[in-house]
């Protein structure tokens, strides 16, 4: 509520006869001269900043067998910003409703899992999203060559010295062979998982599992009887086009010098996924020759050397043997890690292809990774061989444990922020309903962030919330809270309120009493949640001291069992500003309904145009709301300064009816008059 009416019209005459001028930041744009009351809104527009999207997503072998249990990370695209998690099930699929901002317009996807392409890009259209890794119909990736860049490009060695190069065959401008065996050796889930055990992404070998880099471990493959060896490709998890080949030796003398080598030759010319660079497929198979007792077959993996569907040099040449290798630090030169997986008789050969010494190698050595297997089947000694981690899954959940984030909570799996773990979205309220305020939309100013804790079924076992006021631009004395679309019974226990005018009844459980749906009130005085003596406005007169929030308030709430997500919504819910004086005059987003408490009588009064028996609540006549929810933190308009003066692209928007200028608010993008927001 405002109560300084000389100073609205001073400032509201300075406004007209002001012009636009470069701001403090730099910024130069033209603030929309329409009047907030003269908006041309579209009647379906509701001032949303987010879009509700349905995502299926799913994961598959090279069998086309389900892959239960891989987490699923949502990026928008190209700005990195993690969206929401999901966990594929027993029929290696999960289906959510997320909402996100609608900005984005393209998304990454990537599974935590060794055995799928790391990546996959699409553009969004429409309200739903399909997705599918593996199996017989992947989706195609929107890519670039070069989908996630792990390191800046260190440039073609010039110390190492190079064998010559010689090759299997030939192949395509992709790097895809002509000498790949007809058919693909099956790769299951259950040898993906033994994998995924022993060289999970992201997680450093010599800190997880140093035993894998001990130098009497053999790295390479010694041939005891004649035999035919075959190199299949598994996955590769690098941002870099690599090349694999290989060399053979005498065990007895091995190489100390690459000049000791007579020659390497390229099985894989450019060891990338099918749709992120490359053209392989987990399980294409290359036949490397056939090999008498005695001999030693070494392994080589070229940096970066595929371009302009030739091979080069690369960056650096990772050899089997670790002499040969560029790293300063003898300690630091493995690259290549052997492991036996005696179910399957198959030999693991997995890459780390950065150089070790640099810090932005994350040492998980699953960069590029293959096996071998020979006819006949035991003809490659798997003597001083690792072998591979079983499965580990202690909870029992079906998520292991390298990827779940409760290891040992049969109930919980993974945690969804939203908007992030440590980012916050903005709820901006006006709070003379049902009359119009001054749209400079400070009335009240809450960040919120809320993280939903799954199950490994994507339920909602908990919700956790953390939220700060702002700033107060009013003299009534304001509470919030949010409204959660199920039944109070379905909650088990609410925790963290901030309740100290007495304006609220809550049930034992600690949702608000008599309400049909689960309501949580989270405080009942905002001027109480910042450091002030008492009323007045807070944080929004320009010029003034920034009063600082006393405390986050961080809230609990247990359900009595887990929720499925789609009955649950999105955050924030069905947030609302609330009188502490009138706990029935409520403010919520428009279009969304008031809550039980709310008193009726008030809506088609004054300036509001609600019609509750059409759905249509807390707009006026001109359509226009009073409250807003933002995607992101957002610099607010100072006092009396409308949000359509203080944003340059903020009419447009509404106008286009959220088409042109999405990202209106976004603080990096600098569409705001520094003069005009606190």
């Amino acid at each position: 509520m405002k109560v300084y009416y000389n100073l609205l019209i001073l400032i509201g005459l300075t406004t007209l006869l002001s012009s636009c001028f470069p701001d403090e930041n730099g910024s130069v744009g033209t603030p929309s001269s329409t009047a907030m009351e003269n908006l041309k809104v579209p009647s379906a527009f509701n001032f949303k900043t987010s879009k509700e999207i349905t995502f299926k997503i799913g994961a598959f072998d090279n069998t086309n067998s389900p892959i239960s249990g891989v987490i699923m990370s949502v990026y928008s695209y190209p700005n990195q910003e993690l969206l929401f998690k999901g966990i594929t099930t027993s029929n290696g699929t999960f289906s959510l409703s997320q909402k996100i901002p609608t900005y984005v317009t393209k998304i990454a996807v990537r599974p935590d899992f060794i055995g799928l392409p790391s990546e996959t890009i699409i553009t969004l259209n429409g309200t739903t999203a399909e997705i599918i890794f593996g199996g017989n119909n992947p989706t195609a990736s929107e890519s670039i060559d070069q989908p996630v860049i792990k390191s800046a490009r260190i440039g073609a060695s010039n110390a190492q010295t190079y064998p010559a190069i010689d090759y299997l065959g030939s192949w395509n401008s992709d790097g895809l062979p002509s000498n790949l065996e007809k058919d693909r050796d099956p790769i299951t889930s259950s040898f993906l998982q033994y994998v995924n055990a022993s060289l999970p992404e992201g997680k450093s070998v010599p800190s997880a599992h140093p035993d894998f880099l001990n130098n009497n471990n053999r790295n390479f493959l010694y041939i005891t009887e004649a035999a035919d060896v075959w190199v299949t490709f598994v996955h590769e998890g690098a941002g870099w086009k690599n090349t694999l080949g290989y060399y053979t030796f005498n065990p007895l003398n091995p190489p100390k010098t690459t000049a000791d080598i007579s020659k390497m030759n390229i099985v894989f010319p450019n060891v990338s996924y099918k749709g992120a660079g490359g053209a392989l497929i987990s399980g294409d198979k290359v036949k490397i020759g056939q090999f008498p007792a005695g001999t030693g077959i070494g392994f080589v993996l070229l940096a970066d050397a595929f371009a302009s569907s030739k091979v080069g040099k690369g960056n650096y040449a990772h050899f089997s043997h670790d002499a040969l290798n560029v790293e300063s630090k003898a300690s630091l030169r493995r690259h290549l890690i052997v492991l036996n997986e005696p179910t399957s008789k198959r030999m693991i050969l997995a890459f780390e292809d950065i150089e070790r010494e640099s810090p932005t190698c994350d040492q998980d050595f699953n960069d590029a990774i293959f096996y071998a297997t020979s006819n006949p089947i035991k003809a490659i000694d798997t003597n001083n061989v690792p072998i591979v981690d079983s499965p580990k899954d202690t909870d029992g959940d079906g998520v292991g444990d390298s990827r779940d984030e409760y290891p040992t909570d049969p109930n919980r799996a993974i945690n969804n922020y939203i908007p992030g773990s440590n980012t916050y979205s903005t709820l901006a309220y006006e709070d003379l309903w049902p009359s119009k305020g001054d749209y400079d939309m400070n009335d009240l100013v809450i960040n919120y962030q809320f993280q939903e804790v799954l199950n490994a079924k994507n339920e909602v076992v908990d919700l956790k919330a953390k939220f700060y006021v702002k700033a107060v631009g009013a003299s009534f004395k304001n509470g919030w809270g949010f409204q959660l679309p199920i039944d109070p019974s379905m909650i088990k226990s609410v925790s963290g309120h901030s309740l100290t005018d007495g304006a609220i009844t809550n049930s034992a459980n600690g949702t608000e009493a008599g309400q049909k749906y689960a309501t949580i009130i989270a405080f009942d005085n905002a001027f109480k949640q910042m450091k002030t003596s008492g009323g007045g406005f807070v944080n929004t007169i320009k010029g003034t001291p920034v009063v600082a929030p006393n405390d986050t308030l961080r809230m609990t709430i247990n359900f009595t069992s887990p929720i499925n997500k789609s009955s649950l919504g999105s955050a924030p819910y069905n947030p609302f500003l609330f009188s502490t004086s009138n706990r029935g005059k409520e403010v919520h987003l428009p279009n969304m309904i008031p809550t039980s408490k709310a008193d009726m009588s008030l809506f088609g009064k004054e300036s509001d145009s609600s019609v509750p028996g059409s759905g249509i609540y807390y707009k006026t006549a001109n359509l226009l709301p009073w409250a807003i929810d933002l995607h992101s933190d957002f610099k607010y308009p100072s006092e009396t300064i409308p949000i359509v003066d203080a944003y340059y692209e903020f009419g447009i928007w509404v106008e286009s009816g959220g088409v042109l200028y999405p990202d209106w608010y976004v603080i990096s993008k600098n569409y705001f008059n520094s003069a005009k927001v606190f």
